[in-house]
């Protein structure tokens, strides 16, 4: 089991940092509605010194982007760490953390998509329980933010549920294999989670029930990540899928077939349509925690 961060508290510090991808230039109108939208609830927030610097499609220089991330772990005052956004950066910090810190310094940390790679390598060097949940800028620097989303965020990561909890589904949702599983749920964006291949970086998937989104990426691609998933074994040691969505995409009329021709050889729970992806409505939910997956009609129970 996964070490298990503190829940937040009503006056605590939220450190925003850029790890991955260059914040968009009017990044400043988002930037005042997230900060006045958690402020109005209650917390803090400390932006990091490079959060919104820019090198090419990065943001800022690698060695920045580090120092940002990992200042956060150790500032005591600081008790969630949350992305700005996005896009492609982490992997070129993996080798460069120090995960010890990380380890003896356990705290909050959210996000999705190019994040997917912190949260394999916090877990597999720091076993630290992450969260796959929005962005701070993406998520909550709108005038209106989504509500599901909102409430979500805040029943999670506050700790105001109770056990076993049961995630609503405000999306279409479709059986692929019929099941139910019970087992450590963990995953995230497919093109990055793929990437990680043959790397030290790699997380240990057996016996997981694995989430996997992705964005603007075609069948083919799609069919082939999976392809190249059951290639390297990591498929048949898996209890079940669930892809949460892939948005984005111009050839989504064979989506199904392609997810069920990669399905129909594994005699696992497999299900499509979950709001943990690039959607505008998204769920937080903590990866190396226990849940439940009925695919068939379709439940995600958070288990204590």
């Amino acid at each position: 089991m996964s070490k298990k961060p503190l829940s937040l508290k009503k006056g605590d510090t939220i450190g925003v940092v850029s790890p991955a991808g260059a914040v968009k230039e009017n990044y400043q109108i988002q930037l005042k509605n997230a900060v006045n939208f958690f402020e109005r609830k209650g917390y803090k927030i400390k932006i990091a010194p490079h959060a919104f610097d820019k090198s090419n499609y990065l943001a800022g220089k690698d060695e920045n982007r580090l120092n940002d991330l990992m200042n956060f772990f150790v500032d005591e005052k600081i008790k969630a760490i949350m992305c700005t956004r996005g896009g492609y950066g982490t992997y070129r910090l993996l080798n460069k953390i120090d995960y010890e810190i990380i380890k003896n310094n356990p705290k909050i940390f959210i996000g999705y998509s190019d994040i997917t790679a912190l949260h394999c390598a916090f877990y597999k060097y720091a076993n630290l329980q992450t969260f796959h949940g929005p962005l701070f800028l993406s998520d909550f620097g709108n005038e209106e933010n989504d509500e599901y989303t909102v409430n979500n965020f805040f029943e999670i990561l506050e700790g105001k549920i109770e056990y076993p909890y049961n995630y609503e589904n405000p999306v279409e949702y479709t059986c692929i294999n019929e099941g139910t599983v019970t087992g450590e749920l963990f995953g995230g964006n497919l093109t990055v989670l793929t990437g990680l291949l043959g790397t030290p970086y790699f997380p240990n998937l057996k016996n997981k029930i694995l989430l996997l989104e992705d964005v603007a990426e075609p069948c083919y691609k799609i069919d082939r990540m999976l392809t190249q998933l059951s290639l390297a074994g990591i498929l048949k040691d898996i209890k079940g899928i669930l892809f949460s969505q892939f948005t984005r995409m111009e050839d989504k009329e064979i989506l199904f077939p392609t997810l069920k021709n990669m399905a129909e050889n594994l005699k696992i729970p497999v299900g499509y349509g979950f709001c943990a992806s690039h959607d505008k409505t998204k769920a937080t939910l903590p990866l190396n925690a226990k849940y439940y997956f009925n695919s068939s009609d379709f439940e995600l129970k958070l288990l204590k």
